[in-house]
This record gives structure tokens, C-alpha cells and sequence, in this order.
């Protein structure tokens, strides 16, 4: 029966190590998460390790541990001392099932067009407005009836609520 071990591989070749492992006819796992992150002045969002340098490797019992170790990407095996860093494999399926719930979610917009909404925060504080679109994920345009006029604006999802 096979076993999964922990690979260490090195600084931000994950990628690079599981190909190669992949090339040599290996099973390995690292779990990925999705991370919003601010890039000049925008949010991205980036697909990072959820254990950076870390790999899950699924190999027989005999493990010739210096085809894994020269391995391109591969900095060596997690150890216990002498002995190899062993996960569970109940452990990992939980793992895989969760990465692959993450990638089948999709981002939904709290507002559809025509909901009246109230603006929380800021200067236009307890008015209420129109939902006309999404402007990215975090924001969104709305229609305002201000002083006669009627303004579009762009506001943080966070400063909107939905009236009910």
C-alpha cells in the first residue's frame, strides 16, 4: 500500500517539483488557495500555497529516496529524526476534496441591478440608492437622487447595505 510522505521542496518551486515528480511517475499534492492581495493600487487575486515549500508525496513503501532528493525543485524529504515525516492519508483526501470545493465556488455580487440600497458610511451616510452595477468585486456603482441631480457613484460593498 502506498504511503504519503512531506516534501520540503525549495523557495517558490513548488510547481517545478511536482512536474518533475509527475515526470518520474509520482503522485504529489499541494493545496492551493486563492488570496486577494493589493497590487499597484489594485486588488488581484493570486493563487498561492496554502503551505508554502510544502508537498505531499504518495509512493510505495519502497522509497529510493535519492531519486526523490536530486529531484529538480526538491530541497529533500521532512524528517523526525531518522524517521520520514508520514501523513495520513485521510488527511490528504481531505485536503483534495476541499481544494476542489474552493475551485468550483464562484465570487457573487451581494447587489442585483434595481435593489435599493443604503449607504452606510461617508458623506451620503443613511441616503438611499440604486444598484446599477459591479465595479470590480469590491465595489459597486449606484444611482443617487441628490440635491435634484441624479449622481453615479462608486462606493465599497462594505458601506452598502440592501434595504429589505
Amino acid at each position: 500500500m502506498d504511503s504519503w510522505y512531506l516534501l520540503y521542496s525549495k523557495s517558490r518551486q513548488e510547481q517545478r517539483a511536482q512536474q518533475h515528480l509527475a515526470n518520474q511517475g509520482f503522485e504529489s499534492f499541494a493545496p492551493h488557495i486563492l488570496v486577494k492581495k493589493l497590487r499597484a493600487g489594485k486588488t488581484v487575486e493570486i493563487n498561492e500555497p496554502l503551505f508554502p515549500r510544502y508537498i505531499f508525496l504518495k509512493c510505495p513503501k519502497a522509497l529510493n529516496l535519492s531519486t526523490i532528493r536530486s529531484t529538480r525543485g526538491v530541497a529533500g524529504l521532512v524528517r523526525f529524526g531518522d524517521t520520514l515525516a508520514r501523513v495520513p492519508s485521510a488527511l490528504v483526501h481531505n485536503l483534495l476534496q476541499q481544494q476542489i470545493v474552493l475551485q468550483q465556488q464562484t465570487p457573487t455580487q451581494p447587489f442585483q441591478p434595481g435593489d435599493t440600497l443604503e449607504i452606510l458610511n461617508g458623506p451620503f451616510a443613511s441616503l438611499n440608492a440604486v444598484f446599477q452595477q459591479a465595479d470590480g468585486e469590491q465595489r459597486s456603482i449606484i444611482l443617487l437622487n441628490f440635491l435634484g441631480q441624479q449622481l453615479q457613484l462608486s462606493f465599497e460593498n462594505k458601506d452598502l447595505n440592501k434595504n429589505s
